[in-house]
Protein backbone atom coordinates (compact mmCIF):
# COMPACT_ATOMS: atom_id res chain seq x y z
CA UNK A 1 0.00 0.00 0.00
CA UNK A 2 1.06 3.57 -0.73
CA UNK A 3 2.53 5.67 2.44
CA UNK A 4 1.30 8.57 1.80
CA UNK A 5 -1.95 8.81 3.20
CA UNK A 6 -0.50 9.14 7.06
CA UNK A 7 1.19 12.42 5.46
CA UNK A 8 -2.32 13.54 4.01
CA UNK A 9 -3.75 13.31 7.44
CA UNK A 10 -1.66 15.76 9.18
CA UNK A 11 -2.88 18.28 6.32
CA UNK A 12 -6.05 17.50 7.44
CA UNK A 13 -5.75 18.26 11.20
CA UNK A 14 -4.34 21.73 9.61
CA UNK A 15 -7.86 22.68 8.47
CA UNK A 16 -8.68 26.19 10.22
CA UNK A 17 -4.87 27.40 9.25
CA UNK A 18 -6.04 28.07 5.68
CA UNK A 19 -7.32 31.22 4.81
CA UNK A 20 -9.91 31.63 2.03
CA UNK A 21 -12.51 33.76 0.85
CA UNK A 22 -16.08 32.14 1.05
CA UNK A 23 -17.91 34.18 -1.32
CA UNK A 24 -15.61 31.86 -4.16
CA UNK A 25 -19.04 29.05 -3.97
CA UNK A 26 -21.62 27.56 -6.26
CA UNK A 27 -24.64 26.21 -4.84
CA UNK A 28 -24.95 22.13 -4.47
CA UNK A 29 -24.82 19.26 -2.61
CA UNK A 30 -22.46 17.28 -4.09
CA UNK A 31 -21.03 17.77 -7.69
CA UNK A 32 -20.53 15.99 -10.88
CA UNK A 33 -17.84 15.81 -13.27
CA UNK A 34 -17.77 15.92 -17.00
CA UNK A 35 -14.72 13.06 -16.78
CA UNK A 36 -12.19 15.74 -18.34
CA UNK A 37 -9.75 15.25 -15.19
CA UNK A 38 -6.37 16.90 -16.61
CA UNK A 39 -2.79 14.98 -14.81
CA UNK A 40 -0.74 17.23 -12.20
CA UNK A 41 2.20 18.15 -13.42
CA UNK A 42 3.73 14.87 -12.14
CA UNK A 43 1.72 12.65 -14.06
CA UNK A 44 -0.61 11.51 -11.63
CA UNK A 45 -4.36 12.69 -11.37
CA UNK A 46 -4.69 12.72 -7.30
CA UNK A 47 -3.09 12.51 -4.37
CA UNK A 48 -4.76 10.20 -1.17
CA UNK A 49 -7.10 12.32 0.17
CA UNK A 50 -7.34 12.36 4.15
CA UNK A 51 -10.29 11.70 6.41
CA UNK A 52 -12.13 9.07 4.07
CA UNK A 53 -12.23 6.35 6.12
CA UNK A 54 -10.68 2.70 5.36
CA UNK A 55 -13.28 0.96 3.07
CA UNK A 56 -12.09 -1.39 0.56
CA UNK A 57 -13.62 -3.30 -1.95
CA UNK A 58 -11.49 -6.09 -3.76
CA UNK A 59 -10.61 -5.94 -7.31
CA UNK A 60 -8.22 -7.96 -9.33
CA UNK A 61 -5.04 -6.16 -9.89
CA UNK A 62 -1.24 -6.68 -8.77
CA UNK A 63 -0.79 -3.03 -7.55
CA UNK A 64 -1.57 -2.31 -3.76
CA UNK A 65 -1.70 1.38 -4.93
CA UNK A 66 -3.90 0.73 -7.76
CA UNK A 67 -6.10 -1.28 -5.08
CA UNK A 68 -5.87 1.71 -2.78
CA UNK A 69 -7.24 4.11 -5.26
CA UNK A 70 -10.04 2.19 -6.12
CA UNK A 71 -10.82 2.23 -2.88
CA UNK A 72 -10.68 5.93 -2.66
CA UNK A 73 -12.54 6.16 -5.59
CA UNK A 74 -15.49 4.06 -4.85
CA UNK A 75 -15.69 5.94 -1.55
CA UNK A 76 -15.77 9.46 -3.08
CA UNK A 77 -18.15 7.91 -5.51
CA UNK A 78 -20.49 7.08 -2.35
CA UNK A 79 -19.52 10.43 -0.97
CA UNK A 80 -21.20 12.25 -3.81
CA UNK A 81 -17.34 13.77 -4.56
CA UNK A 82 -17.15 12.83 -8.62
CA UNK A 83 -14.31 15.08 -9.58
CA UNK A 84 -12.50 13.12 -6.85
CA UNK A 85 -14.27 9.82 -7.67
CA UNK A 86 -12.99 10.34 -11.25
CA UNK A 87 -9.38 11.00 -10.36
CA UNK A 88 -8.97 8.71 -8.03
CA UNK A 89 -10.03 5.65 -10.77
CA UNK A 90 -7.77 7.11 -13.52
CA UNK A 91 -5.00 6.73 -11.08
CA UNK A 92 -5.78 3.34 -10.56
CA UNK A 93 -6.14 3.05 -13.98
CA UNK A 94 -2.26 5.03 -14.68
CA UNK A 95 -0.85 2.69 -12.08
CA UNK A 96 -2.29 -0.86 -13.23
CA UNK A 97 -3.80 -0.08 -17.03
CA UNK A 98 -4.80 -3.31 -17.39
CA UNK A 99 -7.30 -3.22 -14.64
CA UNK A 100 -10.63 -3.75 -16.00
CA UNK A 101 -12.35 -2.22 -12.85
CA UNK A 102 -10.26 0.78 -12.70
CA UNK A 103 -12.32 1.78 -15.61
CA UNK A 104 -15.49 0.40 -14.47
CA UNK A 105 -14.94 3.07 -11.99
CA UNK A 106 -14.63 6.04 -14.22
CA UNK A 107 -17.50 4.42 -16.19
CA UNK A 108 -19.44 4.75 -12.32
CA UNK A 109 -18.28 8.15 -11.67
CA UNK A 110 -18.79 9.35 -15.06
CA UNK A 111 -22.86 8.63 -14.91
CA UNK A 112 -25.17 10.20 -13.56
CA UNK A 113 -26.22 10.53 -9.53
CA UNK A 114 -28.69 11.60 -6.87
CA UNK A 115 -27.83 15.09 -6.79
CA UNK A 116 -27.41 15.67 -10.10
CA UNK A 117 -29.93 13.08 -11.34
CA UNK A 118 -32.63 15.58 -13.50
CA UNK A 119 -29.37 17.47 -14.97
CA UNK A 120 -26.81 14.42 -16.55
CA UNK A 121 -25.27 14.64 -19.13
CA UNK A 122 -23.04 11.97 -20.64
CA UNK A 123 -18.91 12.93 -20.60
CA UNK A 124 -17.22 13.35 -24.13
CA UNK A 125 -14.57 10.67 -23.35
CA UNK A 126 -17.39 8.30 -22.07
CA UNK A 127 -17.25 5.97 -24.78
CA UNK A 128 -13.61 5.49 -24.59
CA UNK A 129 -13.63 4.66 -21.07
CA UNK A 130 -16.81 1.51 -21.64
CA UNK A 131 -14.67 0.71 -24.59
CA UNK A 132 -11.60 0.30 -22.73
CA UNK A 133 -12.87 -1.09 -19.75
CA UNK A 134 -14.81 -4.11 -22.42
CA UNK A 135 -11.60 -4.46 -23.57
CA UNK A 136 -10.32 -6.01 -20.26
CA UNK A 137 -13.02 -7.82 -19.60
CA UNK A 138 -10.98 -11.10 -19.85
CA UNK A 139 -8.90 -10.20 -16.88
CA UNK A 140 -11.84 -9.62 -14.63
CA UNK A 141 -12.84 -12.38 -12.42
CA UNK A 142 -16.40 -13.98 -12.84
CA UNK A 143 -18.04 -10.93 -10.34
CA UNK A 144 -16.38 -8.08 -11.93
CA UNK A 145 -17.23 -9.65 -15.40
CA UNK A 146 -20.66 -9.10 -14.33
CA UNK A 147 -20.10 -6.00 -12.68
CA UNK A 148 -19.10 -4.58 -16.24
CA UNK A 149 -22.12 -5.95 -17.85
CA UNK A 150 -24.23 -4.40 -15.57
CA UNK A 151 -22.28 -1.26 -16.09
CA UNK A 152 -22.62 -1.39 -19.85
CA UNK A 153 -26.48 -1.15 -19.50
CA UNK A 154 -25.97 2.14 -18.26
CA UNK A 155 -24.80 3.65 -21.46
CA UNK A 156 -26.20 3.72 -24.90
CA UNK A 157 -23.42 5.64 -27.41
CA UNK A 158 -25.35 4.43 -31.01
CA UNK A 159 -28.73 6.09 -29.92
CA UNK A 160 -30.19 8.84 -27.99
CA UNK A 161 -31.88 6.29 -26.03
CA UNK A 162 -33.41 8.34 -22.95
CA UNK A 163 -31.60 8.54 -19.97
CA UNK A 164 -34.42 7.24 -17.82
CA UNK A 165 -34.39 4.22 -19.58
CA UNK A 166 -30.97 4.04 -19.10
CA UNK A 167 -31.20 4.18 -15.67
CA UNK A 168 -33.50 1.85 -15.23
CA UNK A 169 -31.99 -0.94 -17.47
CA UNK A 170 -28.70 -0.52 -14.78
CA UNK A 171 -30.64 -0.98 -12.00
CA UNK A 172 -32.80 -4.01 -13.64
CA UNK A 173 -28.80 -5.40 -14.38
CA UNK A 174 -27.45 -4.44 -10.70
CA UNK A 175 -30.19 -6.01 -9.33
CA UNK A 176 -29.59 -9.07 -10.98
CA UNK A 177 -26.48 -9.06 -9.01
CA UNK A 178 -27.74 -9.21 -5.77
CA UNK A 179 -27.40 -12.87 -5.30
CA UNK A 180 -24.01 -12.70 -5.81
CA UNK A 181 -22.54 -14.03 -2.20
CA UNK A 182 -24.27 -11.54 0.09
CA UNK A 183 -22.32 -8.34 -1.01
CA UNK A 184 -22.76 -5.52 0.85
CA UNK A 185 -21.17 -2.96 -2.31
CA UNK A 186 -22.99 -4.93 -4.84
CA UNK A 187 -26.41 -4.34 -2.61
CA UNK A 188 -25.24 -0.12 -2.48
CA UNK A 189 -25.03 0.00 -5.55
CA UNK A 190 -28.22 -1.34 -6.22
CA UNK A 191 -29.68 1.10 -3.77
CA UNK A 192 -27.96 4.04 -5.75
CA UNK A 193 -29.07 2.87 -9.17
CA UNK A 194 -32.78 2.85 -7.55
CA UNK A 195 -32.34 6.42 -6.22
CA UNK A 196 -31.07 7.74 -9.40
CA UNK A 197 -34.66 6.59 -10.98
CA UNK A 198 -37.16 8.13 -8.06
CA UNK A 199 -34.43 10.98 -6.88
CA UNK A 200 -36.32 12.79 -3.96
CA UNK A 201 -39.31 10.59 -4.01
CA UNK A 202 -39.64 8.35 -1.42
CA UNK A 203 -42.55 9.37 0.88
CA UNK A 204 -46.21 10.67 0.57
CA UNK A 205 -46.14 13.99 2.69
CA UNK A 206 -48.23 11.93 5.05
CA UNK A 207 -45.68 9.45 5.77
CA UNK A 208 -46.37 6.79 3.55
CA UNK A 209 -43.33 4.96 1.76
CA UNK A 210 -43.36 5.05 -1.69
CA UNK A 211 -44.03 1.67 -3.91
CA UNK A 212 -40.21 1.67 -4.33
CA UNK A 213 -38.92 2.77 -0.94
CA UNK A 214 -39.55 -0.17 1.25
CA UNK A 215 -36.84 -2.39 -0.47
CA UNK A 216 -33.89 -0.21 -0.24
CA UNK A 217 -34.66 1.25 2.93
CA UNK A 218 -34.15 -3.00 3.96
CA UNK A 219 -31.24 -3.33 2.28
CA UNK A 220 -29.57 -0.49 3.72
CA UNK A 221 -30.60 -1.84 7.05
CA UNK A 222 -29.59 -5.02 5.96
CA UNK A 223 -25.82 -4.09 5.00
CA UNK A 224 -25.24 -1.66 8.45
CA UNK A 225 -26.72 -4.99 10.37
CA UNK A 226 -23.67 -6.57 9.05
CA UNK A 227 -21.15 -3.86 8.46
CA UNK A 228 -22.26 -0.91 10.54
CA UNK A 229 -19.63 1.35 8.98
CA UNK A 230 -19.90 1.04 5.78
CA UNK A 231 -20.06 4.40 4.08
CA UNK A 232 -22.80 4.22 1.08
CA UNK A 233 -25.30 2.49 3.63
CA UNK A 234 -24.86 5.23 6.15
CA UNK A 235 -25.25 8.20 3.54
CA UNK A 236 -27.91 6.88 1.76
CA UNK A 237 -29.98 5.42 4.60
CA UNK A 238 -30.10 9.50 5.55
CA UNK A 239 -31.14 10.14 2.43
CA UNK A 240 -34.25 7.41 2.34
CA UNK A 241 -35.23 8.33 5.29
CA UNK A 242 -35.25 12.11 5.98
CA UNK A 243 -38.56 12.83 4.33
CA UNK A 244 -40.09 10.50 6.25
CA UNK A 245 -42.21 11.49 9.71
CA UNK A 246 -39.17 9.32 11.56
CA UNK A 247 -36.03 11.11 10.51
CA UNK A 248 -34.69 9.83 13.60
CA UNK A 249 -33.91 6.29 12.38
CA UNK A 250 -30.90 7.63 10.75
CA UNK A 251 -29.45 9.81 13.92
CA UNK A 252 -27.41 7.19 14.70
CA UNK A 253 -25.71 7.78 11.26
CA UNK A 254 -24.74 11.78 11.60
CA UNK A 255 -22.19 11.01 13.93
CA UNK A 256 -20.56 7.81 12.57
CA UNK A 257 -20.13 9.72 9.14
CA UNK A 258 -18.63 12.73 10.93
CA UNK A 259 -16.05 10.05 12.55
CA UNK A 260 -15.53 7.95 10.20
CA UNK A 261 -14.99 10.04 7.34
CA UNK A 262 -13.43 13.24 8.87
CA UNK A 263 -12.58 14.82 5.84
CA UNK A 264 -15.25 14.04 3.06
CA UNK A 265 -16.91 17.67 3.24
CA UNK A 266 -20.21 15.80 1.80
CA UNK A 267 -20.20 13.19 4.45
CA UNK A 268 -19.45 15.65 7.23
CA UNK A 269 -22.09 18.15 6.07
CA UNK A 270 -24.53 14.62 6.39
CA UNK A 271 -24.92 15.00 9.36
CA UNK A 272 -26.30 18.33 9.53
CA UNK A 273 -29.02 16.63 6.84
CA UNK A 274 -30.33 14.61 10.37
CA UNK A 275 -29.43 17.39 13.30
CA UNK A 276 -31.84 19.55 11.17
CA UNK A 277 -34.30 16.86 11.63
CA UNK A 278 -33.95 16.09 14.89
CA UNK A 279 -33.83 19.21 16.39
CA UNK A 280 -30.36 19.55 17.24
CA UNK A 281 -29.67 22.77 15.68
CA UNK A 282 -26.64 23.68 17.61
CA UNK A 283 -24.75 21.19 15.97
CA UNK A 284 -26.11 21.46 12.47
CA UNK A 285 -24.31 24.59 12.58
CA UNK A 286 -21.04 23.51 13.55
CA UNK A 287 -20.82 20.54 11.11
CA UNK A 288 -21.64 22.56 8.51
CA UNK A 289 -18.20 25.04 9.20
CA UNK A 290 -16.21 21.96 9.63
CA UNK A 291 -17.61 20.89 6.14
CA UNK A 292 -16.92 24.01 4.53
CA UNK A 293 -13.51 23.35 5.58
CA UNK A 294 -13.21 20.26 4.05
CA UNK A 295 -13.42 21.70 0.47
CA UNK A 296 -10.66 23.57 0.88
CA UNK A 297 -8.77 20.77 1.83
CA UNK A 298 -9.53 18.75 -0.98
CA UNK A 299 -9.12 21.27 -3.38
CA UNK A 300 -5.51 22.59 -1.79
CA UNK A 301 -4.40 18.64 -2.94
CA UNK A 302 -6.08 18.47 -5.73
CA UNK A 303 -5.87 21.85 -7.15
CA UNK A 304 -6.10 20.00 -10.98
CA UNK A 305 -9.72 19.24 -10.13
CA UNK A 306 -10.90 22.41 -9.90
CA UNK A 307 -12.97 21.49 -7.35
CA UNK A 308 -15.28 23.52 -5.28
CA UNK A 309 -14.23 26.01 -2.59
CA UNK A 310 -17.09 26.64 -0.54
CA UNK A 311 -20.99 25.19 -0.93
CA UNK A 312 -23.82 27.83 -0.94
CA UNK A 313 -25.93 24.95 0.30
CA UNK A 314 -23.87 24.18 3.44
CA UNK A 315 -24.17 27.78 4.29
CA UNK A 316 -28.00 27.57 3.17
CA UNK A 317 -28.73 24.64 5.66
CA UNK A 318 -26.72 25.89 8.39
CA UNK A 319 -28.90 29.21 8.22
CA UNK A 320 -32.18 26.71 8.82
CA UNK A 321 -30.19 25.41 11.62
CA UNK A 322 -29.21 28.51 13.38
CA UNK A 323 -32.71 30.31 12.41
CA UNK A 324 -34.24 27.34 14.03
CA UNK A 325 -32.03 27.35 16.77
CA UNK A 326 -32.82 31.15 17.78
CA UNK A 327 -28.95 32.01 17.01
CA UNK A 328 -29.81 35.60 15.33
CA UNK A 329 -25.92 36.69 14.92
CA UNK A 330 -24.65 33.16 13.85
CA UNK A 331 -28.37 32.84 11.72
CA UNK A 332 -27.79 36.31 10.08
CA UNK A 333 -23.74 36.16 9.68
CA UNK A 334 -24.65 32.59 7.60
CA UNK A 335 -27.64 33.96 5.92
CA UNK A 336 -25.04 36.65 4.44
CA UNK A 337 -22.72 34.30 3.62
CA UNK A 338 -24.99 32.07 1.71
CA UNK A 339 -26.37 35.98 -0.11
CA UNK A 340 -22.29 36.61 -0.97
CA UNK A 341 -22.15 32.93 -2.56
CA UNK A 342 -24.56 33.26 -5.03
CA UNK A 343 -25.41 35.45 -8.03
CA UNK A 344 -28.96 35.69 -9.26
CA UNK A 345 -30.33 36.39 -12.31
CA UNK A 346 -34.06 36.90 -13.76
CA UNK A 347 -33.84 33.01 -14.48
CA UNK A 348 -32.64 31.47 -11.27
CA UNK A 349 -35.31 31.70 -8.74
CA UNK A 350 -33.48 29.39 -6.44
CA UNK A 351 -30.61 31.77 -5.92
CA UNK A 352 -32.83 34.60 -5.36
CA UNK A 353 -34.41 32.52 -2.21
CA UNK A 354 -30.42 32.07 -1.42
CA UNK A 355 -30.05 35.62 -1.70
CA UNK A 356 -33.16 36.54 0.68
CA UNK A 357 -32.47 34.10 3.50
CA UNK A 358 -31.08 37.03 5.63
CA UNK A 359 -34.80 38.32 5.28
CA UNK A 360 -36.13 35.17 6.39
CA UNK A 361 -33.96 34.83 9.06
CA UNK A 362 -34.86 38.07 10.35
CA UNK A 363 -38.40 37.45 10.10
CA UNK A 364 -38.27 34.47 12.39
CA UNK A 365 -36.04 36.07 14.66
CA UNK A 366 -38.51 39.17 14.93
CA UNK A 367 -36.11 41.44 13.72
CA UNK A 368 -38.56 44.49 12.81
CA UNK A 369 -36.42 47.21 12.28
CA UNK A 370 -33.29 45.53 10.82
CA UNK A 371 -35.95 44.09 7.96
CA UNK A 372 -37.05 48.15 7.56
CA UNK A 373 -33.54 49.16 7.25
CA UNK A 374 -32.07 46.39 4.44
CA UNK A 375 -31.69 47.19 1.28
CA UNK A 376 -34.23 45.88 -1.57
CA UNK A 377 -33.16 43.04 -4.23
CA UNK A 378 -33.02 44.09 -7.96
CA UNK A 379 -36.40 44.83 -9.88
CA UNK A 380 -35.59 41.84 -11.99
CA UNK A 381 -35.15 39.34 -9.68
CA UNK A 382 -39.34 38.62 -9.13
CA UNK A 383 -39.42 35.89 -6.21
CA UNK A 384 -36.44 38.08 -4.17
CA UNK A 385 -38.67 40.63 -4.67
CA UNK A 386 -42.08 38.67 -3.19
CA UNK A 387 -40.28 37.39 -0.29
CA UNK A 388 -38.97 41.14 0.29
CA UNK A 389 -42.66 42.52 0.42
CA UNK A 390 -43.03 39.51 2.79
CA UNK A 391 -40.40 40.79 5.16
CA UNK A 392 -41.88 43.83 5.03
CA UNK A 393 -44.81 43.23 5.79
CA UNK A 394 -44.16 40.99 8.61
CA UNK A 395 -42.31 43.91 9.65
CA UNK A 396 -44.41 46.21 9.11
CA UNK A 397 -47.22 44.79 11.00
CA UNK A 398 -44.97 44.02 13.52
CA UNK A 399 -44.42 47.79 14.41
CA UNK A 400 -48.03 48.70 14.25
CA UNK A 401 -48.26 49.69 10.52
CA UNK A 402 -50.94 48.27 9.01
CA UNK A 403 -52.10 50.49 6.11
CA UNK A 404 -48.36 49.81 4.78
CA UNK A 405 -47.93 46.45 5.53
CA UNK A 406 -51.48 45.91 3.14
CA UNK A 407 -49.53 47.90 0.49
CA UNK A 408 -46.66 45.21 0.74
CA UNK A 409 -49.22 42.21 0.91
CA UNK A 410 -51.07 43.94 -2.13
CA UNK A 411 -47.09 44.27 -4.14
CA UNK A 412 -46.69 40.78 -3.16
CA UNK A 413 -49.52 39.51 -4.88
CA UNK A 414 -49.40 41.23 -8.12
CA UNK A 415 -45.69 39.39 -7.87
CA UNK A 416 -47.85 36.25 -7.66
CA UNK A 417 -49.11 36.67 -11.20
CA UNK A 418 -45.43 36.34 -12.87
CA UNK A 419 -45.34 32.80 -14.87
CA UNK A 420 -41.30 32.90 -13.44
CA UNK A 421 -42.77 31.36 -10.37
CA UNK A 422 -44.33 28.23 -12.03
CA UNK A 423 -41.01 26.72 -13.43
CA UNK A 424 -40.14 23.76 -11.15
CA UNK A 425 -36.69 23.13 -10.06
CA UNK A 426 -37.22 19.39 -10.34
CA UNK A 427 -37.22 17.74 -9.11
CA UNK A 428 -37.91 20.17 -6.45
CA UNK A 429 -41.15 22.32 -5.88
CA UNK A 430 -41.89 25.28 -8.15
CA UNK A 431 -42.01 28.87 -6.44
CA UNK A 432 -45.29 29.43 -6.48
CA UNK A 433 -46.68 27.25 -4.02
CA UNK A 434 -44.27 28.48 -1.52
CA UNK A 435 -45.07 32.01 -2.92
CA UNK A 436 -48.26 31.76 -1.79
CA UNK A 437 -47.31 30.39 1.63
CA UNK A 438 -45.89 33.74 2.28
CA UNK A 439 -48.77 35.56 0.44
CA UNK A 440 -51.20 33.72 3.40
CA UNK A 441 -49.07 34.30 6.30
CA UNK A 442 -48.58 38.02 5.83
CA UNK A 443 -52.46 38.45 4.65
CA UNK A 444 -53.16 36.48 8.15
CA UNK A 445 -51.05 38.63 10.26
CA UNK A 446 -52.88 41.85 8.80
CA UNK A 447 -56.14 40.35 9.22
CA UNK A 448 -55.20 39.25 12.99
CA UNK A 449 -54.05 43.15 13.57
CA UNK A 450 -57.39 44.25 12.17
CA UNK A 451 -59.12 42.40 15.20
CA UNK A 452 -60.54 39.50 12.29
CA UNK A 453 -59.36 36.54 13.30
CA UNK A 454 -61.49 34.10 11.55
CA UNK A 455 -60.40 35.11 8.51
CA UNK A 456 -56.75 35.09 9.65
CA UNK A 457 -57.23 32.02 10.86
CA UNK A 458 -58.60 30.48 7.63
CA UNK A 459 -55.67 31.70 5.65
CA UNK A 460 -52.74 30.09 7.80
CA UNK A 461 -54.92 26.98 7.22
CA UNK A 462 -54.68 27.18 3.66
CA UNK A 463 -50.87 28.24 4.14
CA UNK A 464 -50.83 24.41 6.18
CA UNK A 465 -52.69 22.62 2.96
CA UNK A 466 -49.82 24.22 0.61
CA UNK A 467 -46.86 23.57 2.91
CA UNK A 468 -47.96 20.12 3.76
CA UNK A 469 -48.05 19.08 -0.17
CA UNK A 470 -44.28 20.88 -0.59
CA UNK A 471 -41.78 18.15 -1.96
CA UNK A 472 -39.21 17.80 0.86
CA UNK A 473 -35.74 18.96 0.54
CA UNK A 474 -33.14 20.77 2.42
CA UNK A 475 -33.41 23.56 4.05
CA UNK A 476 -36.70 23.45 3.69
CA UNK A 477 -38.16 25.82 0.45
CA UNK A 478 -39.92 27.39 3.12
CA UNK A 479 -38.66 28.13 6.43
CA UNK A 480 -41.05 29.00 9.03
CA UNK A 481 -43.33 26.51 9.71
CA UNK A 482 -46.69 27.62 9.21
CA UNK A 483 -48.10 25.91 11.81
CA UNK A 484 -46.13 27.61 14.77
CA UNK A 485 -48.03 30.65 13.75
CA UNK A 486 -51.37 29.53 13.65
CA UNK A 487 -50.84 27.70 17.19
CA UNK A 488 -49.68 31.09 18.16
CA UNK A 489 -52.48 32.98 17.14
CA UNK A 490 -54.66 30.22 18.52
CA UNK A 491 -53.67 30.91 22.23
CA UNK A 492 -54.28 34.41 21.91
CA UNK A 493 -57.42 33.78 21.02
CA UNK A 494 -57.89 31.57 23.92
CA UNK A 495 -58.25 28.46 21.57
CA UNK A 496 -56.02 26.68 24.48
CA UNK A 497 -57.16 23.01 22.99
CA UNK A 498 -56.45 23.92 19.40
CA UNK A 499 -53.57 24.94 19.94
CA UNK A 500 -51.94 21.79 21.81
CA UNK A 501 -53.63 19.82 18.96
CA UNK A 502 -51.75 22.19 15.98
CA UNK A 503 -48.29 21.97 18.09
CA UNK A 504 -48.23 18.23 18.02
CA UNK A 505 -48.98 18.57 14.40
CA UNK A 506 -45.81 20.32 13.70
CA UNK A 507 -43.68 18.15 16.15
CA UNK A 508 -44.25 15.40 13.65
CA UNK A 509 -43.70 17.42 10.94
CA UNK A 510 -40.90 19.29 12.01
CA UNK A 511 -39.40 16.83 15.40
CA UNK A 512 -37.37 18.46 18.29
CA UNK A 513 -38.26 22.37 17.01
CA UNK A 514 -37.99 24.51 19.97
CA UNK A 515 -40.53 27.05 18.76
CA UNK A 516 -43.85 24.31 18.67
CA UNK A 517 -42.18 22.96 21.86
CA UNK A 518 -42.29 26.33 23.45
CA UNK A 519 -45.95 26.91 21.90
CA UNK A 520 -46.94 23.38 23.55
CA UNK A 521 -45.56 23.99 27.04
CA UNK A 522 -47.50 27.15 27.14
CA UNK A 523 -50.85 25.83 25.91
CA UNK A 524 -50.07 22.80 28.12
CA UNK A 525 -49.47 24.73 31.18
CA UNK A 526 -52.61 26.86 30.40
CA UNK A 527 -54.87 23.56 30.64
CA UNK A 528 -53.39 22.51 33.88
CA UNK A 529 -51.65 19.58 31.85
CA UNK A 530 -48.14 18.98 34.20
CA UNK A 531 -47.25 15.72 32.87
CA UNK A 532 -45.07 16.77 29.97
CA UNK A 533 -43.99 20.36 30.68
CA UNK A 534 -40.80 19.49 32.57
CA UNK A 535 -39.37 17.02 29.92
CA UNK A 536 -40.74 19.54 26.55
CA UNK A 537 -39.00 22.38 29.14
CA UNK A 538 -36.04 20.29 28.91
CA UNK A 539 -36.16 19.75 24.65
CA UNK A 540 -36.42 23.39 24.19
CA UNK A 541 -33.89 24.49 26.07
CA UNK A 542 -31.93 21.84 24.50
CA UNK A 543 -33.29 23.18 20.93
CA UNK A 544 -32.36 26.76 22.03
CA UNK A 545 -28.94 25.96 23.48
CA UNK A 546 -27.07 28.46 21.86
CA UNK A 547 -29.72 30.83 21.07
CA UNK A 548 -29.57 34.59 22.39
CA UNK A 549 -32.94 34.40 24.30
CA UNK A 550 -35.60 31.59 24.30
CA UNK A 551 -38.18 33.17 22.35
CA UNK A 552 -41.38 33.40 24.68
CA UNK A 553 -43.69 31.92 21.83
CA UNK A 554 -44.01 30.04 18.79
CA UNK A 555 -43.37 33.42 16.78
CA UNK A 556 -42.54 37.29 16.91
Amino acid sequence: MVAAPLAALFLFNSARSLVFDRNDAIPVCGYGTDGRISPMENGKFIVPLPGWGNHSYKITTSSDSAQFYFDQGLTMYYSYHMKEAMASFKEAARLDPACPMAFWGQALAGGPYYNAAHTYTVPADMPAIVARMNELIANANPKEKKLIQAMNTRYDFATNADRKKLNQAYASATRQLLSEGNDPDIKMLYVDAIMLIHAWDFWTSEGTPKAWTQEVVDLCESVLNEHPDHPAALHYQIHLTEASLKPQVALANADKLKTLLPGVAHMVHMASHEYQRNGLFAQGVTVNDDADDNLLIYDSLAANLSLVKHSPHYFAVQTYCALSGGMYQTGLTDALRCRKSVSPVPENTYDQYLYMLPSLTLVRLGKWSEILATEKPSETWAYASLLDHFSRGMALVGTGKIAEAKKQSQLLEERLKDPILEKRRIPFNAPLPVAKIADHILASAILFAEKKPEQAVTNLQQAISLEDQLIYTEPADWPLPVRQFLGAYLLQLNKVKEAEAVYRQDLVHHPGNGWSLVGLHKALRRQHKSAELAKIETDYRSAFSKAEQIPAASVY
